[in-house]
């Protein structure tokens, strides 16, 4: 960047941080701005200042004008055109980062690029890219950049000033898909939130603080703020109000997906892979990171509002017979996985319009349900208790798709299943064979061994495992159509 512009932005940007007012304005310009380079070029010149002193002269600018239109319109043909220049890199080092599959790093790439590029010739951004990915951490990077581009980046210093621009922000490269509710982008914003900087408050979701505009958010804040950040509009919503767990058990027997919720029965944390969860601490006053095996976490949960993967395996004792293990099994990964429950489905994931579907089909088992079914199973894979049968039987392993009335399994309700099985008996006299059929009338459930069971028990609940002797079952039945076979 020329003296020139530099001075340009340093004035602006020190005019800004001395009027409390035009602070405020300055947020949400940059929020607003949609290419988000532009505001980038104001950014590290407000964490310069703010990390030092800087007696500067403000520009002759009109408060209320302030806005993108303004700031260019007080720039030179020449600043602009040089400007220009900047937003075409920035453009350029964003394809780049998203190329090298490092794009949630994008800003922090713009803003090396933006204050300390200004003598380096021929500039490469996918070369440049390229650095950030094979970086395994922030301080190889300064360290690599600096060797090869002759740079001299004190890496304690940038910190400083990236942490800064990362708090003031929301870092829009961060979310895999902007659009929806997904357990990926859960865990992405919970570690941003981790290298953002952010506090701990009390009753704080990731908004910022009246006076010093640190982001804050206590334990369940932090997944709260993600469900009601809007990334389109950049703002954060009133909704959800509170946040509903669906419990899963001890962590022994937690997949490996980033975005499950962890807890240790106080606090909330986000998985985000690696063994690793990042939380709001109150303790420290900040939000931090550690080793799941490191801390007090006993149990996980899946988050309702959230989608998460709904791909489909399971160990299947016989891929070309369907039997009563690999129906285990099956069942084992639905609860795992935290499936829902909706009346005449059988392992699809629900959308709106197979929710509309079903309610039209099936009426008032669905529709008084409605907006139950939206918050909690929306973008789930779903079932009913006989379609939780049913989808394993019409479960195609090599194409993962589940096709209706395939490999010999019937289209029928849990009385039919039951009313064809030839093999079946009061539930005192049934023997420990794992994936038998558990019955009482108009419902049905899964036998998993050791007195427990698999079941979609109803809306409200989704695909639970429960002890056998807890519920009112009265007869066991071998599924007629599948085989059963002796445990491995």
């Amino acid at each position: 960047m020329s003296a020139a512009v530099a001075a340009a932005l340093k004035k602006i940007a020190a005019f800004i941080l001395s009027d409390k007012e035009l602070r405020g304005k300055l947020f949400v310009i940059i929020g607003s701005i949609v290419c988000g380079f532009l505001g980038l070029l104001c950014l590290p010149v407000v964490a310069i200042v703010s990390l030092g002193n800087m007696e500067i002269e403000p520009p002759e600018i009109d408060k209320s004008m302030f806005n993108e239109a303004a700031f260019i319109q007080n720039l030179s043909s020449d600043q602009r055109a040089q400007l220009a220049n900047l937003q075409n890199q920035g453009q350029a080092i964003e394809d780049a980062m998203t190329a090298a599959e490092v794009r949630n790093q994008t800003i922090k790439a713009q803003l090396i690029y933006m204050s300390f590029f200004d003598n380096v010739q021929n500039f490469n951004a996918q070369y440049y890219a390229d650095l950030f990915k094979n970086s395994a951490d922030d301080k190889a990077l300064i360290d690599v950049l600096n060797s090869t581009y002759g740079l001299k980046i004190d890496y304690s210093e940038f910190m400083k000033s990236y942490t800064f621009v990362m708090n003031a922000t929301i870092n829009q490269y961060m979310f895999a898909d902007s659009k929806s509710k997904n357990a990926a982008d859960l865990a992405a914003w919970a570690e941003n939130a981790y290298i953002s900087g952010w506090g701990y408050k009390d009753g704080s979701f990731g908004d910022r603080g009246e006076s010093d505009r640190i982001r804050y958010s206590d334990s369940a804040g932090l997944i709260l703020g993600y469900l009601r950040y809007d990334p389109e509009q950049k703002v954060f919503s009133s909704e959800p109000s509170s946040l509903h767990f669906t419990s899963k058990g001890s962590l022994d027997k937690m997949p490996d997906e980033a975005g499950n919720i962890l807890s240790d029965g106080s606090n909330f944390g986000v998985y985000i892979g690696g063994g690793e969860v990042v939380f709001a601490s109150k303790e420290l006053g900040y939000v931090t990171k550690e080793k799941v095996a490191d801390g007090a976490w006993n149990s996980w949960s899946s988050i309702s509002g959230a989608a998460y993967n709904t791909n489909i395996s399971f160990e299947e004792y016989d891929e070309n017979k369907k039997n009563n293990l690999g129906l285990v099994q099956w069942a084992i990964q639905a609860h795992e996985n935290g499936w829902g429950y909706i009346y005449g489905t059988y392992g699809n994931v629900l959308t709106e319009g197979l929710l509309q579907d079903r309610a039209a089909v099936f009426g008032c088992e669905v529709t008084d349900y409605m907006d139950f079914i939206r918050q909690n199973w929306m973008g789930k894979r779903c079932a009913d208790c006989v379609g939780l049968i049913k989808g394993y039987g019409w479960y195609d392993s090599a194409s993962g798709e589940i096709r209706v009335g395939s490999n010999d399994m019937m289209d029928v309700g849990a009385n039919a299943m039951f009313a064809n099985a030839t093999v079946k008996g009061t539930i005192d006299t049934i023997p420990e064979v794992l994936g038998l059929a558990v019955w009482v009338d108009g419902h049905i459930g899964i036998y998993i061994g050791n007195g427990e069971v698999i079941e979609a028990m109803n809306t409200l609940r989704g695909v639970t495992r429960t002890q056998l002797a807890g519920r009112e079952w009265t007869h066991w039945l071998q599924i007629p159509y599948i085989s059963y076979v002796q445990k491995k």
